[in-house]
């Protein structure tokens, strides 16, 4: 008698690690130890590796499926789901462990909806995890306030400038006096400088906002640059600058007073800002509810208060789910 993979001890073993492992990056507790550790885990046989890779592709599939079948669409078993979705085997045994390590180790460096911090950001020498704020002192009257979710490495200083690099998230930064070197920080494509400022810069996906708090920052991207003064901001991509524009300072820099501002932002667009600073995930069921306006303040000590919100005064259906899931609408 033959006996499939998935009955396999050995198997169900590896695949309860390697969801202990994404329930581990998604804590934002995780460390460079971890990700060692989990690296060394996954070279250790091909059957690591695959477990890796099929459970992180499940792992972002999970609010997904919760949201079909809360909106009443017709879903496989788990174990079908799990058998449709599995790389197939073929494709590991072609090539050996390096094929499969080569694709989880993708998920690392690349984590899909970033679910998880990645490769670099676990390496990166400061590291906010959700709903975390931390403060640094880069230099005499030189700081640096890190947001949720939020990676930053410093760089070796040259010409008398102090540098760093945002790699992921959000943080304010701010110069007190212009007398020191300048302040450069460098995110994606382009970098901001000041020699004395207050300003906030965000980081989400390949989009690079800068607003000026107070003072002037200089903006480049390529062979373009901005001059930002108090209460601008200019946005950046791979695609070079974007018009530089008026910001409510106030609302951007809520964050550092544990507030977050909406005035008038779609539904969708709160729901994508509540989900950083909050385990697990809230999902908007019915997308036509994603663009209704929403006023509102709230504190980010009280974040499910949110979740009461749309309940209440929005009067929209709620439904939690495990592991912090929500589903809405």
């Amino acid at each position: 008698m033959t006996t499939s993979d998935d009955s396999d001890p050995e198997r169900e073993t590896a695949r309860d690690k390697a969801l202990g492992w994404l329930r581990r990056l998604n804590s934002g507790e995780a460390t460079g130890d971890d990700l060692a550790a989990l690296s060394a885990w996954r070279a250790e046989s091909p059957a690591h590796a695959r477990e890796f890779a099929e459970a992180a592709m499940l792992w972002t599939l999970s609010a997904e499926a919760a949201a079909a079948a809360q909106a009443g669409a017709t879903l496989p078993s788990p174990a079908g789901m799990h058998a449709a979705r599995r790389l197939p085997r073929r494709a590991f045994l072609v090539g050996g462990g390096a094929l499969a390590a080569s694709v989880a180790g993708g998920l690392l460096v690349r984590p899909p909806a970033d679910l998880w911090p990645s490769l670099a950001e676990l390496s990166a020498d400061y590291r906010t995890g959700t709903g975390q704020r931390h403060t640094i002192e880069l230099a005499r009257r030189v700081s640096v306030e890190m947001n949720t979710r939020s990676s930053l490495d410093l760089r070796a200083a040259a010409d008398g400038v102090t540098e760093v690099a945002l790699l992921n998230g959000e943080a304010a930064f701010a110069k007190a006096e212009a007398a020191g070197p300048d302040l450069v920080v460098s995110v994606g494509p382009g970098t901001a400088r000041a020699a004395k400022a207050s300003f906030n810069i965000r980081k989400d996906g390949p989009l690079v906002r800068v607003t000026c708090v107070a003072g002037e920052v200089e903006v480049r991207c390529a062979a373009a640059a901005a001059a930002l003064r108090t209460g601008q901001q200019v946005a950046y991509d791979d695609r070079g600058l974007r018009p530089v524009a008026a910001a409510d300072a106030e609302v951007v820099t809520a964050w550092q007073r544990g507030l977050l501002i909406f005035q008038r932002e779609p539904l969708s667009s709160v729901i994508d800002e509540v989900n950083r600073y909050r385990s697990g995930r809230i999902v908007l069921v019915d997308r036509q509810l994603g663009r209704r306006q929403v006023v509102a303040t709230f504190r980010l000590d009280r974040i499910n208060d949110v979740i009461d919100f749309m309940a209440k005064a929005m009067n929209l259906p709620t439904r939690s789910l495990p592991g912090g899931i929500v589903l809405v609408g």
